[in-house]
């Protein structure tokens, strides 16, 4: 009996083993994806006459502000992302200001951009892509003018919204950084110079070209004394009298004289020595280096008065425009409002000089190694240039009157 005992439990084990096996397994509960982690970080870029702030939010956090509801997939599509940018821009127009020296610093904002990456380790995005909120984060970006070293900075930010509870700060300057927060309770954040922020450097000197003496010959004042005297000793010598008597030919004559006294002939001494006729490579590169080196400082300066202002100590003629507008091109980052390289060191070889009537073309190439901050790190760019540049004495004075680039590559 205990042997059939054990025989049919152990048949009823395998039946029910059976059994289930048959039977179709529970299905799985499906699990949301966990949601993107809540993103605030901003930053601000000091240099002289400009600050640039950047913030970022998570794409999430932006959508609750804008009640634009989320996409099932969790994919930000080209309308959503310009949705996106069209209401952040109204609605963040107002959300950060800017004090210099006690004084409120003029700005706005420049610019929202979608952003793909993590703060400070951002990634290229492709324009028009579709792409998972996983991956993105918005950004707004202000730009302000500020004096070129100021004594301290004061930015506050006002919109402290729901779930953003502090906002991390972190701040560029020179070669440094400093990290400060931002709350509700805390809301604005000092920053002191303490001569750390470097000024934009003076323009390169270039070699002096002999200036020609000027003399300023009164030739009109001349040519009416002579005539008056030539009237009087003919009327001398004829034995004539002057009509209406002698006195109102004098006060005439000295009327004239007053008047024609200012007016002065502008005569260039013919013999003064002129600009030693420039022939070799090395000659050209001592005028043409410290050319190029002031046009890169020029961009130091961020208003468009300033800057052409010291353009024009290098560049003169139609150039002038033309070469602003290419030197502005080539200087900002793609994608990135505002943000533009500052030029920190130049190479310049000159290969060959062609001496002309007016001057000197010179042909050659020049590297621009320049670093810019964006999102949170630091973008260096190099551009090589071949280029044939004309140089002109104008005003005693070496300027490029004409450049034509052969070639362009960004290293």
């Amino acid at each position: 009996m205990r042997i059939l005992a054990v025989i049919i439990a152990a048949f009823a084990a395998l039946w029910s083993a059976a059994v289930h096996a048959q039977q179709p397994a529970p299905a799985a509960e499906s699990v949301p994806p966990p949601p993107p982690p809540q993103i605030a970080q901003s930053y601000l870029y000091l240099e002289p006459f400009q600050a640039r702030v950047e913030v970022l939010f998570d794409v999430t956090t932006v959508l609750g502000w804008l009640k634009i509801p989320a996409d099932a997939s969790g994919m930000i599509t080209p309308q959503m992302q310009s949705n996106v940018r069209a209401q952040m821009a109204a609605l963040a127009s107002d959300w950060c200001h800017l004090r210099a020296d006690e004084a409120e610093a003029q700005g706005q904002l420049t610019g929202v951009a979608f952003v793909k990456g993590e703060p400070g380790r951002t990634l290229p995005m492709e324009e028009g892509a579709t792409v998972s909120a996983r991956e993105l984060m918005v950004g707004v970006m202000y730009e302000f003018a500020i004096p070129g070293s100021p004594a301290q900075l004061a930015l506050r930010w006002t919109a402290f919204k729901e779930p953003v509870a502090a906002l991390p700060l972190t701040i560029f300057f020179a070669n440094s950084t400093e990290t400060m927060e931002l709350s509700p309770t805390l809301s604005v954040a000092r920053w002191e110079n303490k001569n750390r922020l470097p000024r934009p450097k003076p323009l390169a000197e270039l070699p002096k070209i002999p200036k020609a003496h000027v003399y300023q010959i009164p030739l009109p004042m001349i040519l009416w004394i002579l005539f008056g005297l030539v009237v009087f000793i003919y009327m001398e010598v004829k034995d004539k009298r002057f009509p209406g008597g002698f006195l109102p030919f004098l006060a005439s004559w000295l009327i004239g004289i007053g008047v024609t006294y200012s007016m002065t002939l502008n005569i260039s001494d013919p013999f003064a020595a002129q600009a030693a006729p420039v022939k070799t490579a090395d000659e050209g590169s001592r005028i043409v280096e410290p050319l190029l080196r002031n046009v890169y400082r020029a961009f130091d300066y961020r208003t468009e008065s300033d800057i052409y202002d010291r353009l024009a100590r290098s560049v003169d003629g139609e150039l002038l425009r033309t070469l602003y507008l290419q030197t502005v091109q080539a200087l900002t980052l793609d994608g990135a409002e505002g943000a533009r390289v500052h030029v920190t060191d130049l190479s310049v070889t000159v290969d060959k000089v062609e001496t002309t009537a007016e001057g000197f073309i010179a042909e050659g190439e020049w590297t621009a190694l320049g670093t810019v901050g964006h999102w949170g790190h630091q973008h260096q760019r190099v551009n090589r240039y071949k280029a044939k540049l004309t140089v002109q004495p104008i005003e005693s004075e070496w300027k490029i009157t004409a450049l034509e680039v052969l070639e362009e590559r960004r290293l």
